[in-house]
């Protein structure tokens, strides 16, 4: 059996339901992902994420006698964005020395509980897979890269 439903009921009936497509694809492609911007920029800086406590211990556990740097930051943190200028031309200039890293506290509000971070920027330095300097807040630049040369040369006795 069919039914004669009015041309106009038709219209508005595939009118409605294309509105509603349209809405779902809207909002889908507004959904919050944040930092995936500033992810994004990054890209090509030399810079790598962690995204789970898991992923940190691996990288912890390769990392031998290499020198790591973690930056402990939040998307929403206005000195987390002037560290980042500095961490990328660290990242790029001492690549050979050290890998820095960004991990999000929002995100990964374990592992930033397991470093006691109670402040951002809060970078940390790590060796041997031991914890040999935290620091929290901004410092200039020229800090960074002196602790990158001390800790990098430093030989385990």
């Amino acid at each position: 059996m069919t039914r004669n439903i009015p041309l106009p009921a038709r219209w508005l009936r595939l009118f409605s339901r294309v509105v509603i497509i349209i809405f779902v694809f809207v909002i889908a492609s507004c959904w919050d992902d944040t930092g995936n911007e500033a992810r994004d920029g990054l890209a090509d800086s030399g810079i790598r994420y962690i995204d789970s406590t898991e992923q940190f211990n691996k990288i912890i556990q390769m990392s031998g006698e290499r020198l790591l740097m973690f930056d402990f930051y939040a998307d929403w943190c206005p000195p987390c964005k002037e560290i980042e200028p500095v961490l990328e031309k660290i990242a790029k200039d001492k690549g050979d020395i050290v890998t820095v890293y960004k991990i999000n506290i929002d995100r990964n509000r374990a592992l930033a509980d397991s470093f006691r971070v109670s402040g951002i920027p809060h970078v940390v330095y790590f060796k041997n897979e031991e914890t040999v300097l935290s620091l929290s807040g901004l410092y200039p630049k020229n800090m960074y890269l002196k602790l990158v040369e001390r800790f990098s040369s430093a030989v385990e006795l």
